[in-house]
């Protein structure tokens, strides 16, 4: 997925904002960022057309012509634009060529994608080499091998890639192509979680409550889940409905613990304790959950943010499954 994350729709008869006041700025970038796709379009147009041609705002028209912002959407142009900003040396626009030839709008080539990887890493762009990193190590190797992968997905993480950071905890939790060591893990986790990664948040959730690498801590793990939860995820509902019932880091509360159950069910994640659980519980409580589930699902909630979400790139984090559950975190 590209860093050229957008900002909040705007309609575009809303006056465009002033330009920054730092003359080195960008301006179509910053335009894009804040919703105001007429003027980075322009802006970028422009830059894009002058002698030579600013790499960057060609890699911005080609963000713009892949997702419709302003301009009808436009795969193939906007290819062609990634292309013309990637022979230029954009390191952004060869990860975007790289992530198309993975299949992510353009011909599936792993070779190509790879050979893009490896130029974007050059020029150290976090997504190129978190990219690269998971590529190498799905492929396996020799221990050398897996551990210059560990190496490229650390520089990534140290660059504040979030899906590295989770990546790189994994990698030192299993000790694979690095010395295993819990607290480094957990340190990376914590950096991912703050970043707001669903996986690292579950991840770095059970790593609190359970003690493992960071100082033992219920109530900032109910947090934790909390946080994945509302976003959506099935494993943090299930944590948090099991924190709840059991009132470990939260207090004991029965219709919320029904009610986040409900919440992870409804996307596949069973769990036989809390579905007998849920059985034992009093009328209002049942009422109460149900009360909850519909208010939480009326467009603002976790149900209505995770039917909204867009569908993951192959290079964004990875998201544990309902068979994956971790169940070290259950009371």
């Amino acid at each position: 997925m590209m860093q050229l994350t957008p900002g909040p729709s705007a309609p575009q008869a809303q006056p465009a904002p002033e330009g920054p006041v730092d003359p080195n700025a960008d301006v179509a970038f910053g335009a894009y960022q804040r919703g105001f796709y007429r003027q980075a379009f322009e802006e970028a147009t422009r830059r894009a057309a002058a002698n030579p041609p600013d790499p960057a705002a060609m890699t911005l028209l080609g963000e713009l012509y892949a997702n419709g912002y302003f301009v009808p959407r436009a795969p193939k142009l906007s290819l062609d634009w990634y292309g013309r900003a990637a022979q230029a040396g954009d390191p952004k626009a060869m990860t975007a060529l790289a992530l198309a030839h993975q299949g992510n709008g353009g011909a599936k080539d792993e070779t190509a994608a790879m050979a893009l990887f490896e130029r974007a890493s050059e020029k150290n762009e976090p997504e190129a080499l978190y990219n690269l990193a998971v590529l190498r190590l799905e492929r396996g190797g020799s221990p050398q091998q897996t551990a210059a992968a560990a190496r490229l997905m650390k520089r990534a993480a140290e660059l504040g890639e979030a899906a590295a950071q989770y990546a790189y905890a994994a990698l030192l939790k299993e000790g694979r192509g690095v010395e295993r060591d819990q607290s480094a893990a957990a340190e990376w986790m914590r950096r991912a979680a703050e970043q707001d990664d669903v996986a690292a948040l579950v991840e770095y959730g059970i790593m609190v409550f359970n003690g493992a690498g960071v100082v033992k801590n219920e109530a900032e793990a109910a947090r934790l889940f909390r946080r994945a939860a509302d976003q959506g995820n099935p494993i943090g509902q299930n944590r948090l409905a099991r924190l709840y019932a059991y009132g470990r880091g939260v207090e004991r509360d029965a219709a919320k613990a029904a009610a986040w159950h409900k919440l992870a069910s409804r996307q596949g994640l069973r769990d036989p304790w809390l579905e007998g659980f849920a059985e034992t519980l009093q009328p209002e409580d049942r009422a109460a959950a149900d009360a909850l589930v519909e208010r939480w699902s009326e467009g603002f909630g976790p149900v209505a943010r995770v039917a909204a979400a867009p569908a993951a790139s192959a290079a964004t984090s990875p998201q544990p499954t309902a068979a994956q559950a971790p169940t070290s975190a259950k009371p």
